[in-house]
């Protein structure tokens, strides 16, 4: 396999765009909490169900989004030639339990634009 095939070094600006869509999780995760809670201290107001039409598709885009970057972040896992092999199952499992703290901690270690190995 030459080296042409086996990395995987995104673009400097689909590094940047995976790199804010990794931080929006973590991002919504605050908003969403915060919705709950309000949506807790007005119960009697019906106003607040129709703020939960809002959140309903925002909340599943995340979802999605989240699925989507768990496959960028497994793909680049094992394309990259900078982990080795036991880092690789490491990073695998870290990204899959931990994703919302894990996304924007790989992206700043390995697919940011500049990124020296650690």
């Amino acid at each position: 396999m030459d080296a042409k095939s086996r990395g995987w070094n995104p673009s400097k600006p689909v590094a940047l765009l995976i790199g804010v869509l990794s931080v929006w999780p973590a991002v919504y995760f605050v908003a969403f909490i915060g919705f709950i809670l309000f949506m807790f201290a007005n119960a009697q107001n019906h106003r607040s169900m129709d703020l939960f039409r809002i959140i309903l598709p925002v909340h599943i885009l995340t979802m999605l989004l989240m699925f989507a970057l768990t496959a960028v972040y497994v793909v680049h896992v094992f394309k990259s030639e900078r982990l080795t092999s036991d880092r690789r199952l490491l990073w695998v499992v870290v990204l899959f339990f931990g994703n919302i703290v894990a996304f924007p901690i790989y992206w700043w270690l390995y697919m940011r634009p500049g990124a020296e190995a650690p």
